[in-house]
């Protein structure tokens, strides 16, 4: 296509060539890498827009869009030296449209180099977009600690009223207070960033503060609060307490530097954004909107900033990792979850995430492997353990998933923690799918007695009762009070409807399945079921409609198979459909 627009213009002579066809062609190049950039980020592949944007800037240095666009996405790719010319650029030009971004991100580089007033003169006059209000105020502290020292730092934070960064506040405090030997203030601080948004990072930071403030009954009953937590905080706990007894130190998070400050202050920011997001994100879905793929561009691009300030800060690498296996970017995924040390609270959790990266890449064996490795460290390994469980069934080898579950169930104590219940129901998952119904049921009785009020374990014994109509007055009062625990779950509401349907209580059935699909209208089992009872109550076209449905929302290869042959046969006679 190049070739032939240059030959035509060769014909026109050599002063069209010098003006118009060359002017064309670099249109068509810019208007390209700008098309290829809005495309990949679509599809969230941050890298491809990161380089067809930058392509783009350089043929139109004078675009504020792409100059924007190219800025941002090198931060979210990761090459955040990269984007700092582009930021000199934007923050230069007050027309530019930015948000303050660019301000911030060439102020944490100032502090990285130690430049702290060069910082500060960055951030002169204020950010004056929302988001970054709270950061660009901790960032400015972290500068005047990097000066002056923490206890001017943090006199600063204490001044600041504004309500907008008062969350993000307590945490800096506690890092500031502690290094200017401020322990009482310290305290205070670290106790208050656990109740607000301290995260992960607030989390062990007071823990090791306890620790080094040789308050060990302290730190033990925190700890021992802290192993409640079903997250990342049970394994915080469980290394604090082994320390604890070992005698051992904790040097987390002393003597915080500037650019270490300044890091936890993006990676929380990032985190914050996020959880906001997903919950949004939630929320939506179970009000039955279609919200499209996630974009969490954001969040990524303010975490890499704080890895490209302090490249081992653990969270952060989790965090990014994260996003980049959610968005498809797998090797970008593992490698950034590889860089997380085996001392590290968040070693197995990145692992987890790693074996599922590589299963996205149709690679099972070696995360089978990357699982195996990390369950080896028995009780302590529970959320590896299950996984594998989980990747072994669905692989279809149930035997080897019950046997990594029988280890786990045989090492619980005698009172485990409510959330193992989770075990037991992924065991009997498997034991139903080699028709072992007398382990499973025990499985599942197990699960309800340990966790009475989780939705999961209720809908899942009971429907397994009503599928093989015994049991079925306690059966019906589990599903329903599943329901009512968790009201929006369109899956615990087909399971009501899907029970009545086995029974054959299609009047009854029909409308919690009309119900289960308004709420989940993108699932196509449910939309299955509501076909199937549609077939039943003679809506021979409506369930058609509903059987069309399923086809358009990639079923797995059985559904597939089977809706195909629905539409061609219907249903058989329901005396001969009890399981349908």
């Amino acid at each position: 296509m190049l070739r032939v627009k240059i030959l035509s213009c060769a014909f026109a002579g050599a002063a069209m060539l010098a003006s118009g066809c060359v002017h064309y062609e670099q249109e068509e190049t810019l208007i390209g890498d700008y098309l290829s950039g809005r495309l990949a980020a679509r599809e969230n592949n941050v890298d491809a827009a990161a380089a067809a944007f930058t392509g783009a800037q350089s043929e139109a240095p004078g675009a504020k869009q792409i100059l924007r666009d190219a800025f941002f996405f090198q931060l979210a790719s990761g090459r955040v030296d990269k984007a700092m010319s582009l930021a000199e650029k934007l923050a230069k030009d007050e027309a530019s449209g930015d948000d303050g971004l660019s301000r911030v991100v060439l102020a944490a580089q100032a502090i990285k180099a130690e430049k702290y007033a060069k910082a500060r003169r960055h951030l002169n006059g204020g950010i004056e977009k929302g988001y970054l209000t709270a950061p660009s105020i901790i960032i400015d502290a972290w500068a005047l600690a990097g000066i002056e020292g923490p206890d001017a730092a943090y006199e600063l934070l204490d001044k600041t009223t504004d309500e907008t960064f008062r969350g993000f506040n307590p945490l800096h405090q506690g890092l500031l207070a502690e290094k200017a030997g401020r322990d009482d203030d310290a305290r205070s601080a670290h106790q208050l960033s656990v109740m607000t948004f301290g995260g992960p990072i607030g989390r062990t930071a007071y823990g090791a503060f306890l620790e080094r403030a040789d308050d060990i009954t302290a730190a033990r009953e925190y700890y021992e609060l802290l192993a409640r937590d079903p997250g990342p905080g049970r394994e915080i706990a469980r290394q604090g307490l082994a320390r604890i007894d070992a005698g051992a130190g904790n040097n987390a998070f002393a003597d915080t530097s500037p650019t270490k400050g300044v890091a936890i202050v993006f990676y929380s920011l990032g985190a914050a954004i996020l959880e906001q997001a997903v919950t949004q994100r939630n929320a939506a879905e179970r009000a039955g909107f279609r919200v499209g793929a996630a974009n969490y561009n954001l969040p990524l691009a303010l975490t890499q900033v704080a890895l490209y300030l302090d490249p081992t800060l653990d969270e952060a690498l989790r965090f990014a990792g994260s996003i980049q296996n959610l968005y498809g970017n797998n090797d970008a995924a593992i490698k950034l979850l590889s860089r997380i040390p085996a001392s590290s609270p968040y070693h197995e959790l990145a692992q987890i995430e790693i074996a599922n990266g590589l299963v996205a890449q149709g690679r099972d064996d070696e995360a089978i492997g990357v699982l195996r490795k990390a369950a080896r460290r028995g009780g302590e390994a529970a959320e590896a353990r299950l996984a594998l469980a989980s990747l072994y069934a669905s692989d279809g080898r149930h035997g080897d998933a019950i046997k990594v579950l029988d280890d786990h169930i045989d090492d619980l104590p005698a009172d485990p923690d409510e959330d193992v219940w989770r075990f037991y129901l992924a065991r009997a998952a498997s034991l139903l799918e080699i028709d072992d119904w007398e382990r499973a049921e025990a499985d599942l009785r197990r699960a309800v007695v340990i966790a009475p009020e989780q939705p999961a374990a209720l809908n899942y014994l009971g429907y397994s009762w009503a599928e093989r109509g015994i049991n079925l007055e306690e059966a019906f009062e589990l599903i329903e009070k599943a329901v009512a625990l968790q009201p929006n779950s369109g899956a615990i509401i087909d399971s009501l409807g899907w029970a009545r349907y086995q029974l054959g209580d299609y009047d009854e059935a029909v409308g919690h399945l009309e119900q289960a699909a308004s709420i989940e209208p993108g699932d196509p089992t449910i939309t299955d079921h509501l076909g199937d009872v549609y077939w039943r109550l003679g809506r021979n076209i409506e369930a058609r409609y509903q059987w069309r449905r399923v086809l358009e929302l990639d079923p797995a290869d059985d559904l597939e198979t089977a809706i195909k042959h629905k539409l061609v046969e219907g249903l058989p006679d329901a005396d001969n459909d009890a399981t349908q």
